[in-house]
């Protein structure tokens, strides 16, 4: 198994075009949706790690592991706030494809 060549697709680093024409411009409200959807999956993410670390003895209870998805609300919102993974770009950038091929491909 350990001879099996890595393969590398070209497409996996690829950027999607900027074709946003006016009236295709994402919305207040959409891109903030793409953001509130890599909150969730960073939540989710901080989660599961925050599930390997061993809270009672960081902070001498063993009820953290209730305030535990707090914590990785709160880990998770900082971590957009300040750039996040660039999923909530990536998620523009296809609401915004889905929002020109509606148009007809027009832009």
């Amino acid at each position: 198994m350990a001879d099996l060549p890595i393969l590398y697709s070209p497409l996996a680093n690829a950027q999607i075009p900027n074709q946003i024409g006016p009236q295709n411009r994402l919305s207040e409200q959409e891109i903030a949706k793409a953001k509130e959807f890599e909150t969730l999956f960073l939540s989710q993410f901080v989660d599961e790690m925050l599930k390997t670390v061993d809270l009672d003895a960081a902070t001498g209870g063993r009820d953290m592991h209730m305030w535990r998805s707090f914590m990785s609300q709160a880990m998770a919102e900082s971590l957009v706030d300040q750039g996040g993974l660039g999923l909530a770009t990536s998620v523009e950038q296809m609401m915004s494809a889905y929002k020109t091929a509606g148009n007809g491909g027009n832009s």
